[in-house]
């Protein structure tokens, strides 16, 4: 087979393509999806309203494959992947922004996982509509167990009080942004410090939502 040939075919089955969802090498399309995941990765199409936002929207529901994505872009170092779910994120054209917000990580959860996953959607959504992040608005204050086991009520529970935010936010147009939202909780408390510090509007947003009863 001449070099030529071997272009073309490599451009139809290119090698060493790992799906975004379930990360086995396989044929993906422009998604970077298999034929496994493709139909499993569902876009979120009505958004339940947050609690202490004045707005809130998601890209994908939570399903098995969004969660397989989620779980290598948070724990298996695919940081690759938040353009990914940045691609599915589509921003409300009225909403006017000044700031790109981050959920933070304690300081002990980030140096065990090296990197705040919130942080690079939130990079990866400033280079697509040129609005800055401004990580320094918001800090984790207090170390908070895991909210995996807890119901809505014990999530706000454990949040409380957990954030806090600079004075500098107080005027200002802001974007929360986080990986996946499961009851809002963290979310929510997010902004309810954003707005402690006078904050002017505060937006929130996540690559994933799960389809609770709501």
């Amino acid at each position: 087979m001449n070099r030529t040939a071997e272009f073309f075919l490599s451009l139809l089955y290119p090698e060493n393509v790992a799906c975004h969802a379930c990360g086995e090498e396989a044929i993906v399309n422009e998604e970077g999806l298999c034929a496994s995941c493709v139909a499993g990765i569902r876009r979120c199409e009505k958004p339940a309203a947050l609690q202490f936002a004045d707005g809130f929207t998601a890209g994908l529901l939570y399903t098995e494959e969004a969660a397989n994505a989620v779980h290598r872009f948070k724990y298996g170092d695919a940081r690759y992947l938040a353009e990914f779910f940045i691609s599915f994120l589509e921003l409300p054209e009225a909403w006017a922004l000044d700031a790109i917000v981050p959920v933070p990580l304690h300081k002990r959860r980030l140096r065990r996982r090296g990197y705040n996953q919130s942080a690079l959607l939130a990079e990866a959504l400033s280079a697509r509509t040129g609005v800055p992040v401004r990580e320094d608005l918001l800090r984790r204050i207090r170390y908070t167990k895991t909210q995996t086991a807890l119901n809505a009520k014990r999530r706000m529970r454990n949040l409380r009080g957990a954030f806090e935010a600079s004075p500098e936010a107080k005027g200002m147009r802001l974007l929360l942004i986080d990986d996946v939202r499961t009851t809002g909780a963290t979310l929510s408390e997010c902004a309810r410090a954003l707005r402690a510090a006078g904050a002017g509007t505060v937006y929130a947003c996540a690559a994933c939502e799960r389809d609770l009863d709501r």
